[in-house]
Formats: structure tokens, C-alpha cells, sequence
């Protein structure tokens, strides 16, 4: 019960002392013998007297918890557990039966009442059921590591009459590729309906499941699919031992290299154990009945740790299914003029309104048209995988998604431009000041907000969209630094580490003049009580009676230094909080609480999809022919990089993360065999020596491309190690 302090004394209730009768049959005495009771006998508060037996603790095992590597630091508790993340399945509540077998469930489509929930509820009079297009519909299941089917079966049932799948294909393998592992065609006059067989005596383990259902009885439109089970053979859990520590899987984190195996197993145990506590309060922490308000402050300093709980993202679809509305039942239709805003693109001057623009065209066209209109809250359900039909003028397109999925891109590209020398068409977003540094290889390719623009209704509009791609299937890929993403979901941000991925070459010159000791160095630099912000403009912080920078002395650095940072750390922030106020009527608070800054921007902007076939393309040879052994090996290696590993191997090489970027290989200096390439981002180039192998090769070149990123120079070049 819950009493506020204005509650009459009279309507208290008094709690009084009831002593129970011991039951002879029945020990009093409690046992504790696991640390997680032992915590909650410790420190929660438990009115009822009884007698409790603690087990003693192993007092060498408490201490190896306790013990802390030498100069360990959050960061490296944060880069340990973004590596055991991505090994640690989450727990997801809404498995049911096949949990041992499947992390996660997600469907083509669903209706309101029959979503993929009602495939594990144990329920037969519950079932799935889609909504969308004939033949297109699919289960997509992500199995456990190590998980090899014997018998994958969907529950059907003869009510469901034209539901009733008459046509499927099972497919299997991982995020970028799958095959087709069986076909098969149900005449239902012939065959009973009951449960069906659609996979077995499968021999190897494949990431990825999908369950297509190409057509129905008697040309039915949806399907209705009452549940499914797994029989499984192998069954392997997440856990972490001392040699997962090791080897390969350090290389993508240098910060944790130095440590020794067992340092960062117990480590690990330590953190698991910490989030397991946090996880049994998180409901209270993040309360479910006050989502739109969020979290108490004290969850952000432990949001990076987060990925290793496993209630969270039960909570975020809960907090996103609750607060989700209908999409409108009249889809808004747009007419957009592609080529108008192809002109506009090749002269912005010409347009200077940007009338003509794929953002204007869009934003104009889902703005009420009359008082009596509702404006769009975009918080529709991730089901709905269309939320506007375009017409595009003098093109022949009928818009069943496609048209849509293209505006979308079509207004990302304008945003923030792909290309690395094309004009940027809107005036939101500005190309920071480190891709303007041919000197860093790192952040090339990021934009930031304009701090010139001030068409705040606009930027909450754009954060609406993030929103909405947030919610549902879509991405809006907005190439924006960790400092962006780092305001927008919540999160503290500094100078050194996070403004860096704005403009280090600004962030290395202040912290050399606060740090500089000659005076007669300092008078030649001629600096004055100024700065240059992002998009050009000076701001004088102290000025003579003309309206002209003072000159600064080399006693005032250090304040000058103070001031620069306050500025440039808030050049945006106007900006960045309206978008943040637009993507928070779309998204509750408490999401974003429970979001780490790099989730927050694959769920907006997905991952960076760079194919081998895609990554071909763009490269090019000098000094080396492509059938060359070198160049065969790293095509070797980089077919089993992961999609991260490519990205982090384009960025080593340009200094951007996604395509397109040209890519040039070229020898390396010198003779040597087996050593570590290197890398020139001002030229795009490869330095590739020769290798006696592929693993090798891929064992070289992905240590490189994980550990020259912060490197000043041009020329990223690691000792060998």
C-alpha cells in the first residue's frame, strides 16, 4: 500500500508483532548457502524474525572477486563486457519451450492480438498470424551457438482452413547469407493437418533459421501458425572459461590485451554476478507503470555494463508495445520529384529554401493539411513495415514498400551525404571537422549539427524519424560521431575521449597549449581570446572596445583552454535537444535509459552492411595484380571477417565505416614475410606484404585493423608483436 505524507493519522495502518507458533515438522533455521541469498541477507531490509545459518564463504575465491588488475578503470570493465556480450545470449521470457534452443523470435508481420509471442505460449487455442502480403511471409529464428536441429515443427490446426500453409521453404546459415535447407508443397485434401515436420537430421549448426511461407490454401492471403518445437541434439550455453580470454578474441579489444587470462576471468565473474543483482531490482529502477519519466539517475553509471543483463531488453519491448499506437488506417500518400531534388542536390545555391529537396517534400507532405487533421506520432508498431506510399512523379513505381524504403534512404543521403566530396544539400547537418584532417584516420565520414541552423521544428521532426526506425524494421543511416550518440541516449560525455570523434586536430591543440612550458614557443602562435567552431564561425570570448579579440597571455592559458572546451562541448547542444525532444515523443524515456549510445545507433541506422562483393568493387590495385598470393589471402581472410571486422578494415584503410570508399592495395615496404600491414588514409592505400598462409594473413590484418586507430599519424603502422 502506498500513503503520501498528506494521508490522516487515523487512516494509518498499524503494524503489530504476531509471534507464530513454531511447526515442530518444519526447520526454522534458513540455510544460505549461495551468494546472491547471501546478498539479500545482507542488505535488504526483511521484518519477519527468523533464524539464518550463512554458509562461511570461501574467503581466497572472495578475495580473487575482489582483487582488481593494476590500473584497471571503468573503461576496461566496459570494454570486457562489450566482448562477453556478444557471446552472452539474453534472456528472453517469451521463448517458452524452445529458450534453450533459440535467442530470439521475429516474424514478417503480425496482427494486434496474434503477434510471435502466441508461437511459444504452450497455448493450442493461440496462434500466430500474419499481416501483410501473399508470400510473403516469414519466421526468422536466431538459434543458440552450437545448436544443431533434429526436428523443427510447426502446429497447425484444420480450423484455420485457408490459413493453412500450402507452401514452404526453410532456409539456414548467417546474417549475410542463407541457403535453402528443405521445400516443400502440403496438399491439404490428401494429408491431415497437425503438427508438421518442416526440418530434421539437420548435421550442422546454423545461426540463422527462416521458416518462408511462399503460399497458403486455396490462395489465402495471411497464415496462422498455432506454435513451434525443437528437438535438438546438442545444446551449448554462453559460459566464459579462462582460455575465452585468450588470443583472437582480445585482438578486437587492445585495452584488455596487456591483462593476463586469468585477471579478466575473474573479472568477468565479478561483473556477471553485479548485473544478476542489478537485474533483480531493474523493474524498480526502470518502473514499468512510469516508463514515459525513465530511470533514477544512478542506472547511468552503469549504462555501458548494461548489454550484460538479461531482463533489459525484456523491459524495452515491453516499454515499446505498451506505448506504440495504430498507424493511421488512410496511409499518407506522397508525391515526390526525384529529379527536382537531383537538381537542388548538384546546386544547393539555387535553392537556397530547399524547396525542391527530399526532406521538404517528405516533411511537407505528412504535415497536417487542415486544423482538423491529427499529426502523425510515429509510434507505430514495428508490424507495420510501410508508414507513407510515394509517388514518384514521371516514374513508373507502385509503391508496395519499396518507393517507401527508397524515400527513407533518399532523405538519410541528404542528411548526411555518402560521398566524401559532394555537396550537402540541407543545412541540418554540417561534415565535422574531421574529415576535413587528412592527418586522422579516424571519424572521416561523420556529419554533425549545423550549429548556424536554427529550424528547431525541424530537427524534432528528424528525431521523430529516428524514432520511428527505432521502433519498427526501418534504418535512417545518420553517420554521426560517438559524441552525438552519446547526448542523444543520455549519456556523459568528455573532451579527450568523445570530441575527439568531432575534431581531434582541435582537441590535440588545446591540450598541448595547457600543457605548454616555454613562454617563447607560446608568443609565436599569436592566439587570441577566440574559437572557431565547427561550421566556421568565430565566437570572441574577450573582447577590446572595437569588438576585437583580445590577445591571449601565456599566464591565461589555461582559463582560455577551460573556456574553449565549455564552447565547443555545446556548439551543438541546441540542436542536438531538439532532436532528442522529436525521438522522446516517439520513444519513452525509460528505452533510452536502458540503451547504450552504440545500440541506440544500430537500431536507428543499422550495422554497416559491407559485402565482399560490395567491398570488391570499390577496390582497386597498383603495383599488384589482383591473382596475386597476397591479395588471394586477404580476400580469404576478409570472407571471414564479421561484418564489424570489414567495417573496422575500411576504416583502418580511409578512415570511414561504410561504403562506398575506394580501397587501394599496394606492396609493402620492403621484403618482410608475415608482418603487420600498413596503411595510408590520406591516399586510401594498403600497404600488403607477403604471407605464408591465409590464417595468417586474416590473423595480421585483423590484429591491425583493431589497434591503429588511434594513431596520429598518416601512416598507421603498429610494432610487431
Amino acid at each position: 500500500m502506498l500513503f503520501s505524507c498528506k494521508t490522516p493519522a487515523e487512516d494509518l495502518l498499524n503494524l503489530t508483532e504476531v509471534s507464530l507458533k513454531p511447526q515442530s515438522s518444519i526447520s526454522s533455521t534458513v540455510v544460505v548457502n549461495k551468494w546472491s541469498d547471501a546478498v539479500v541477507h545482507h542488505f535488504s531490509l526483511d521484518l519477519r524474525k527468523k533464524s539464518v545459518n550463512v554458509i562461511l564463504p570461501d574467503v581466497e575465491a572472495v578475495a580473487r572477486l575482489q582483487n582488481l588488475p593494476q590500473n584497471w578503470t571503468i573503461e576496461h570493465d566496459e570494454a570486457l563486457v562489450r566482448l562477453m556480450s556478444k557471446y552472452l545470449s539474453p534472456e528472453n521470457e517469451q521463448l517458452g519451450s524452445i529458450k534453450n534452443y533459440v535467442d530470439s523470435i521475429d516474424v514478417s508481420s503480425f496482427t494486434d492480438e496474434n503477434g510471435p509471442g502466441c508461437l511459444t505460449d504452450g497455448d493450442p487455442d493461440t496462434w500466430w498470424e500474419s499481416d501483410g502480403s501473399q508470400g510473403q511471409h516469414w519466421i526468422r529464428l536466431k538459434m543458440k551457438k552450437g545448436t544443431i536441429i533434429k526436428k523443427l515443427q510447426i502446429g497447425l490446426d484444420s480450423s484455420d482452413d485457408n490459413y493453412l500453409p500450402s507452401k514452404i521453404s526453410v532456409q539456414g546459415g548467417d546474417a549475410d547469407s542463407q541457403k535453402t535447407l528443405n521445400s516443400m508443397t502440403i496438399d491439404w485434401d490428401s494429408q491431415d493437418v497437425g503438427p508438421l515436420t518442416v526440418l530434421e537430421n539437420m548435421t550442422e549448426h546454423y545461426a540463422i533459421i527462416i521458416i518462408k511461407i511462399k503460399d497458403c490454401k486455396s490462395g489465402g492471403i495471411d497464415t496462422r501458425i498455432r506454435d513451434l518445437k525443437i528437438v535438438s541434439t546438442e545444446e551449448r550455453t554462453s559460459g566464459f572459461d579462462r582460455d575465452f580470454f585468450k588470443g583472437e578474441n582480445l585482438c578486437r579489444y587492445p585495452i584488455l590485451e596487456t591483462y593476463k587470462a586469468e585477471e579478466l576471468y575473474y573479472r568477468s565473474q565479478m561483473l556477471q554476478r553485479f548485473l544478476e543483482i542489478v537485474d533483480s531490482v531493474l523493474q524498480y529502477l526502470v518502473p514499468a507503470w512510469e516508463y514515459s519519466i525513465g530511470s533514477y539517475s544512478s542506472l547511468e553509471f552503469v549504462r555501458q555494463l548494461l548489454p550484460l543483463s538479461k531482463k533489459r531488453l525484456c523491459l524495452i519491448d515491453t516499454f515499446l508495445k505498451e506505448s506504440s499506437s495504430d498507424r493511421p488506417s488512410d496511409m499518407p500518400k506522397l508525391y515526390i520529384n526525384r529529379r527536382a531534388a537531383m537538381e537542388h542536390k548538384c546546386d544547393p545555391t539555387s535553392d537556397p529554401e530547399y524547396k525542391n529537396s527530399i526532406f521538404t517534400q517528405i516533411y511537407d507532405g505528412l504535415k497536417p493539411k487542415d486544423r482538423t487533421s491529427v499529426p502523425l506520432n510515429y509510434r507505430w508498431s514495428y508490424r507495420y513495415d510501410q508508414w507513407w506510399e510515394c509517388k514518384f512523379v514521371s516514374e513508373g513505381v507502385i509503391d508496395q514498400g519499396g518507393g517507401f524504403r527508397d524515400s527513407l534512404s533518399d532523405l538519410a543521403e541528404e542528411l548526411c551525404p555518402s560521398s566524401s566530396d559532394g555537396l550537402v544539400p540541407t543545412p541540418f547537418f554540417i561534415r565535422s571537422p574531421n574529415q576535413f584532417c587528412e592527418d586522422s584516420n579516424i571519424n572521416r565520414d561523420v556529419y554533425v549539427p549545423n550549429p548556424s541552423c536554427k529550424e528547431f521544428a525541424k530537427y524534432e521532426w528528424i528525431g521523430q524519424i529516428m524514432g520511428a526506425c527505432l521502433r519498427g524494421r526501418e534504418n535512417l543511416i545518420m553517420a554521426l560521431p560517438s559524441f552525438v550518440w552519446k547526448k542523444l541516449v543520455g549519456e556523459r560525455v568528455t573532451w579527450v575521449k568523445d570530441y575527439s570523434t568531432v575534431d581531434a586536430a582541435s582537441v590535440k591543440v588545446i591540450d598541448n597549449l595547457e600543457t605548454m612550458e616555454a613562454s617563447s614557443e607560446f608568443v609565436t602562435m599569436n592566439y587570441q581570446w577566440t574559437c572557431t567552431l565547427s561550421d566556421g564561425s568565430i565566437v570572441y570570448i574577450r573582447v577590446d572596445g572595437e569588438g576585437n579579440g583580445v590577445p591571449l597571455k601565456f599566464e591565461d592559458r589555461e582559463k582560455y583552454c577551460l573556456e574553449v572546451r565549455k564552447i565547443r562541448m555545446m556548439e551543438f547542444e541546441e540542436q542536438i535537444n531538439a532532436i532528442r525532444t522529436g525521438l522522446l515523443k516517439v520513444v519513452p524515456q525509460a528505452v533510452l535509459d536502458l540503451l547504450t549510445w552504440q545500440e541506440l545507433e544500430q537500431r536507428i541506422s543499422g550495422n554497416p552492411d559491407i559485402s565482399i562483393e560490395a567491398l570488391r568493387r570499390t577496390t582497386h590495385y597498383e603495383d599488384v595484380e589482383e591473382k596475386d598470393t597476397r591479395v588471394k589471402y586477404m580476400w580469404e581472410a576478409l570472407k571471414n571477417f564479421s561484418n564489424e571486422d570489414r567495417s573496422r578494415f575500411l576504416r583502418f584503410i580511409t578512415g570511414r565505416r561504410r561504403l562506398p570508399a575506394s580501397v587501394y592495395v599496394s606492396t609493402a615496404r620492403g621484403d618482410a614475410v608475415d608482418c603487420l600491414p600498413e596503411s595510408s588514409t590520406c591516399a586510401n592505400m594498403l600497404y600488403l606484404p607477403n604471407y605464408s598462409s591465409a590464417k595468417i594473413a586474416e590473423e595480421k590484418i585483423r590484429y591491425a585493423t583493431y589497434n591503429c586507430m588511434d594513431i596520429d599519424t598518416d601512416i598507421n603502422v603498429l610494432e610487431e608483436y
